[in-house]
């Protein structure tokens, strides 16, 4: 009886500490540049790959979007999922553009035909 305790508690400690090593709220990525606060300089240069190239591969942050700004783009359209976000992809915590990438293009210049270009404002 013993060791069947036993070996329930080094199961129950292995599988609650398998995602202990992603907890690293105070990791400070190598090579960042960072500002005088010691938080990630946001505005610093891209870093460049060998061949002169800019290196965008690492972790992206981006900025949100409020839900008045929401509202003024997609105008009523977006009441409705404010009232029924899904838990962590609120309103608010959205960049504008996860909607619609071409947001911000005239329709003479978007990259797309303008019949894909309409179906997509429409969204």
């Amino acid at each position: 009886m013993i060791s069947r305790t036993r070996g329930g508690v080094l199961a129950l400690v292995f599988i609650l500490s398998n995602g202990a090593h992603a907890q690293w709220l105070r990791f400070r990525e190598p090579g960042v540049p960072r500002t005088a606060e010691g938080k990630a300089d946001l505005r610093a240069p891209v870093p460049m790959d060998p061949t002169g190239k800019p290196d965008l591969s690492g972790v992206w942050m981006h900025e949100t979007t409020t839900p008045a700004e929401m509202k003024r783009l997609y105008g009523s359209s977006i009441d409705e999922e404010i009232q029924v976000g899904v838990p962590g992809m609120e309103i608010g915590t959205q960049h504008k553009y996860s909607r619609n990438i071409l947001l911000d293009f005239k329709p003479e210049e978007a990259p797309v035909r303008p019949q894909t270009l309409e179906r997509m404002r429409c969204i």
